[in-house]
């Protein structure tokens, strides 16, 4: 069944990219891209459980073992890549490439790419229940994705475009924020008596940058960055109601998650030096990480008290104890990393 609701399309996809330019950002010049057919580099069998990284520069997929903290396989596989997402055992990747790239965990190689192009490109791009949700930010859709079928079985419309997505496990409750279309949005999927589904949709004001966002291991609150207007939206789930704000100073911030244990919550700097770490209760700063340059995306070990944080502009992945607040170790060598998922053949 496909479920369409279709929001009015800006003007302004232009003037969004200008604003993305400004706010004092050092521009990087980036790397050339690996050649996508060149060899996969590989150091030995992917483990049952891995950490996978996305290069943006080199276009690659890396395979990084948690236990040794090695890397186990570098797979080209072409375009800038951003965010990325694992059914446990195929990895889907979005670029700038036509399509959603598609690599073999297990065999370490790509296979048959997702048209894509009813839809437009993506950027947000996240696995849940038995299904691929990828968000199509410019043309304000999520389009779902069914990986034993290979069909499109569901699009839904947004009133704003979907830079990042969230998805409970149960497929019930969608969260995606806009940096286009100035709004957050939750939208639950609810179940008649007579076993029809619709869509409701609860949304709250943002600004022209929203982008990172993280939800509580408990499903309780619901944390959205407004990098142009430097403050932090908490909002109650179950209420669907704003209860707080945090202010903040800071340049380019436009990445939060919470730790496992629900304790705290980490902010990245893109043109900084450090990972910020709030207190979950407080609402506090309680501390500044040092990582040597900016970052981008982090993720959280499903198993360890671990955090990861893609240290973009220093080109390496720092591992974080989020216990002691304190770097583990240091994985360098990385061109611009930046989306990250956890594989598990379990």
């Amino acid at each position: 069944m496909v479920f369409v609701f279709l929001g009015e399309l800006s003007e302004g996809f232009a003037q969004n990219a200008n604003v993305r330019n400004q706010g004092g950002f050092e521009r990087r010049t980036p790397s050339p891209a690996v050649d996508p057919d060149s060899p996969v580099e590989s150091y030995g069998a992917t483990p049952s459980e891995a950490l996978l990284v996305g290069e943006k520069d080199a276009g690659r997929l890396v395979i990084i073992d948690p236990e040794s903290l090695e890397i186990v396989a570098r797979i080209p596989v072409g375009g800038n890549l951003h965010e990325l997402a694992t059914d446990g055992r195929y990895v889907y990747l979005g670029s700038n490439l036509p399509g959603i790239t598609v690599v073999d965990a297990v065999a370490q190689k790509r296979v048959e790419s997702i048209d894509i192009s009813p839809f437009g490109r993506p950027h947000a791009i996240t696995f849940a229940g038995k299904h691929l949700y990828i968000g199509h930010e410019r043309s304000r859709l999520i389009s779902r994705y069914d990986p034993i079928t290979k069909k499109f079985d569901e699009v839904i419309g947004l009133p704003g475009g979907s830079h990042l997505l969230i998805v409970t496990p149960d497929e019930k409750h969608i969260y995606t924020a806009s940096s286009n279309g100035q709004l957050i949005s939750i939208i639950d999927k609810v179940t008649s008596s007579n076993g029809s589904t619709t869509l409701s949709f609860t949304s709250f004001p943002g600004d022209t940058r929203m982008e990172g966002m993280t939800l509580s291991p408990d499903g309780n609150e619901f944390w959205v960055l407004h990098m142009n207007q430097k403050k932090i939206s908490v909002i109650n789930v179950p209420e669907k109601r704003l209860i707080e704000t945090i202010e903040f100073e800071g340049s380019l911030n436009n990445r939060i998650r919470f730790s496992r244990d629900g304790k705290y919550v980490f902010l990245n700097e893109l043109n900084g030096n450090e990972l910020r770490v709030y207190d979950a209760s407080t609402r506090k700063e309680i501390k500044r990480i040092d990582v040597g340059a900016g970052g981008e995306g982090i993720f959280m070990d499903p198993v360890r008290p671990r955090a990861y944080y893609a240290v973009s502009a220093g080109n390496k992945l720092v591992v974080i104890d989020t216990n002691t607040l304190t770097v583990i170790k240091e994985i360098q060598g990385l061109l611009n990393p930046d989306g990250m998922d956890w594989y598990s053949a379990k």
